[in-house]
């Protein structure tokens, strides 16, 4: 057999590597120089996106040229711009500037959080995030957590850790069928990444008991009681209740802290899902809003949500890491280390369900060291402000209705031609007419919100989230909803309700 020859077509040296990075990176300024100016959405279909951006896997190498061209089409054609200070449609970040290199060079280095012996310092520095955010939760030293690749993963491992603990059996061994079934209770606003957990974890989503919320729409403790009691008394065995701070739709605060005394009387782990609010709990002047999150026995945080961190960076937190590491732990053969040697080495693939894992903790800890927290939280406290303000121009219009009143940063109206107010048979094409000027106001690129249902009816949502947003832009998004609605209702107003 004949040595073989290198090959290394895969390997560009670092002067090819920094040639095409080089280009990138003048590209991604052009778009920020751009963004400003670009619509937020734009009418396309999705064959005229797949025409524009797809092209055949090639079998050599295309020329730098063409993937620049094809990578711009991406960036400045193609893309909904979610960077855009009027895009206000979900709860979805920016993205820090210092984010995006950081994100670079977390690929670049290619570094495998499975293992301590494989990231040395990027595992140091995830558990030094961790506990940054733990301590700012009140949650006492020593907990523990993970980066994880979102908050449905977080919400995952939260409902894996409380069933494993409190089940009362080996169900890791046994499985669910081994003993009576559990429950988990939540809001009737949680997210429906509650609802797949329990499904994932053998439980059935008919395991979460959606429980009633008041005016505010929050959680209502005594409703909270009564399902319980009715569980209990049923042979079931409750073993959760979910508090959300920050809900996904309006960004309503369940009542922490008797969701923890309620939990507490009645043995159950108690969980928050603080992937939209938990940046809001860490400001000192917001804090107040969210008491009883320093209780909870795990938390859900997604920094790419309001701390506007490069996508994906969701993280976990654990009171107890025995229960988190009890909830994960396996052994294998091929990764036994000797005892001086484990000593030394924080293996986190005993920790979370992924074995291989990236370096999602370092774009957050760049931006932090940036930025500093301060700055974060100004601007938290500043888009809770702007909400406020939309808000009021709301109430103040004649032709915008208001929903409830923004905890946080999640503004809900409807828009109703005065002709039309107070006149129960438009109802249903008012929710028609909400519905399609949501879908219109996207493609038309000057503003971006995105819809909801508040008590059965359609409603316009803005989620001020970026910060690129001023008041300018929730003004603007103001003046469009009536213009476009105005338009609209021009068009498609039936003739029935002519001359109402």
């Amino acid at each position: 057999m004949e040595r073989p020859t290198p090959f290394d077509d895969l390997d560009w040296t670092p002067e090819r590597a920094h040639a095409f990075g080089a280009r990138v990176l003048d590209l991604w300024t052009r778009y920020l120089e751009a963004l400003p100016d670009l619509p937020v959405g734009r009418q396309q279909t999705g064959a005229q996106v797949r025409s524009h951006v797809l092209r055949p896997v090639p079998d050599e190498p295309l020329d730098d040229d063409e993937i620049l061209a094809n990578l711009e089409a991406i960036a400045l054609e193609r893309s909904t711009q979610t960077g855009h200070g009027r895009f206000m449609a979900y709860i979805t970040g920016a993205g820090t500037v210092p984010g995006a290199p950081a994100s670079l060079l977390a690929a670049g280095l290619n570094q495998n959080l499975g293992g301590g012996l494989l990231s040395p310092a990027a595992t140091e520095i995830e558990t030094h995030v961790l506990a940054w955010f733990a301590e700012r939760f009140g949650l006492p030293a020593g907990s523990s957590g993970a980066f994880v690749p979102g908050g449905a993963t977080a919400n995952f491992m939260a409902l894996t850790a409380a069933r494993d603990a409190l089940a009362g059996w080996d169900v890791r061994r046994q499985g669910v069928a081994a003993g009576p079934p559990l429950t988990v209770y939540a809001s009737e606003d949680v997210h429906d990444t509650i609802d797949r957990a329990a499904d994932l974890l053998g439980l059935g989503s008919d395991a979460v008991r959606r429980v009633p919320v008041d005016a505010r729409l929050r959680m209502r403790p005594d409703a909270l009681v009564e399902a319980i009691a009715a569980d209990r008394a049923a042979g079931l065995r409750p073993i959760c209740v979910v508090g959300t701070a920050g809900t996904t739709e309006f960004g309503a605060i369940d009542p922490l802290a008797d969701l923890a005394e309620v939990a507490a009387a009645h043995g159950c782990w108690f969980h928050v899902d603080a992937a939209y609010g938990g940046p809001a709990a860490m400001v000192a002047d917001l804090a107040p809003r969210f008491a009883g999150i320093e209780r909870a026995d795990s938390i859900t945080c997604d920094p790419h949500k309001w701390m506007n961190q490069p996508i994906s960076s969701s993280l976990v937190l654990f009171r107890d890491p025995a229960r988190q590491h009890a909830a994960f732990t396996l052994e294998t053969d091929y990764t036994r280390f000797d005892d001086e040697a484990s000593a030394e080495m924080l293996l986190r693939y005993q920790w979370t369900p992924q074995f291989s894992r990236p370096f999602d903790a370092l774009p957050v800890w760049v931006s932090l060291l940036a930025h500093g927290w301060r700055a974060f939280a100004r601007r938290i406290a500043h888009d809770v402000e702007l909400a406020a303000w939309l808000h009021h121009l709301v109430v103040e219009h004649p032709e915008l209705e208001p929903t409830v009143t923004p905890e946080l940063a999640i503004v809900a109206f409807r828009y109703i031609p005065g002709d039309l107010a107070d006149r129960p048979e438009a109802a249903d094409y008012l929710d028609t007419l909400n519905d399609r000027l949501v879908f219109t106001l996207q493609k038309g690129g000057r503003v971006f919100p995105s819809n909801a249902a508040y008590e059965g009816r359609y409603v316009v949502r803005a989620c001020v989230m970026s910060y690129r947003t001023e008041a300018g832009d929730v003004e603007a998004l103001v003046d469009e909803v009536v213009r476009v609605g105005a338009e609209l209702d021009g068009r498609v107003r039936p003739v029935e309700l002519a001359g109402v």
